[in-house]
């Protein structure tokens, strides 16, 4: 009898230990400074050796688990590799808010959602969006296709 171990969690876990341990490393390049006065490199070290013991927490148990299949949902990984791909090449041309609505609308077409509820839904994705990346966080981005 075969014994099918949960795979997700494994790989998962080991993908979150794996990530955490690039920034740790990565981020020991810079100075650390104090917990009173952080460095630059303070919050990517801490924050990664955080996150690959989270990943080594969430895979081990796995280990000893039994798990299900990995099953891919081919039509869902289609529209959100198009979706990503379309918010790439239409963020210049159309601005944050129209790129991101256009990108979030893609991504929903697997879905069963209604009509209203996924434009509710984009208009509030293509909201955040332009209130973090370009607003908040200051990034040089054209919010609508006119302000470039």
């Amino acid at each position: 009898m075969k014994v099918t171990r949960d795979i997700h969690d494994i790989v998962g876990g080991l993908l979150m230990s794996a990530t955490g341990l690039f920034f740790a490393l990565y981020g020991g390049q810079y100075d650390m400074g104090t917990s009173a006065r952080m460095g630059p490199g303070y919050f990517p070290v801490v924050l990664g050796w955080t996150l690959t013991v989270l990943g080594i927490l969430v895979a081990l148990p796995a280990f000893w688990r039994k798990g299900s299949a990995v099953v891919v949902q081919w039509n869902n990984l289609f529209w959100c590799v198009a979706a990503i791909v379309l918010f790439a090449v239409s963020l210049y041309p159309v601005g944050v808010v129209l790129s991101s609505f256009l990108a979030s609308l893609v991504s929903l077409v697997p879905s069963a959602m209604n009509l209203r509820t996924r434009l509710t839904v984009c208009a509030v994705v293509a909201l955040l969006t332009t209130l973090i990346f370009p607003i908040s966080l200051q990034m040089v981005l054209p919010i609508w296709p006119w302000s470039l």
